[in-house]
């Protein structure tokens, strides 16, 4: 589920996920920060040089810019998914915790 589903059921109770979605919407360009989502293959990123995520939860986060991914995805580069996927994955591990 999404970040508000999974924090609603961890408040129900539950304890235990099975998530695809931070993997699926990160190879689609989706990715979840603190602030929302943002789908990294908009324009308005093609110039923006920023962090991925400011608040470094990967390394992934700081390594990478938000203009470096978008454009790995604009040439179809898997390693632009690959990244998109380790920093949700990322996001997700820091919203349980």
């Amino acid at each position: 589920g999404t970040p508000i589903n999974i924090l609603e059921n961890i408040a129900l109770g539950v304890d235990m996920f099975d998530c695809v979605m931070p993997t699926r919407n990160a190879r689609n360009g989706m990715l979840f920060t603190a602030h929302g989502t943002i789908n990294i293959k908009n324009k308005k990123w093609e110039d923006d040089f920023s962090p991925i995520d400011e608040m470094g939860i990967t390394f992934v986060d700081t390594e990478y810019s938000k203009a470096y991914l978008r454009h790995l995805f604009s040439v179809n580069e898997l390693l632009g998914k690959q990244i998109a996927t380790i920093h949700n994955l990322g996001f997700y591990l820091w919203l349980v915790r």
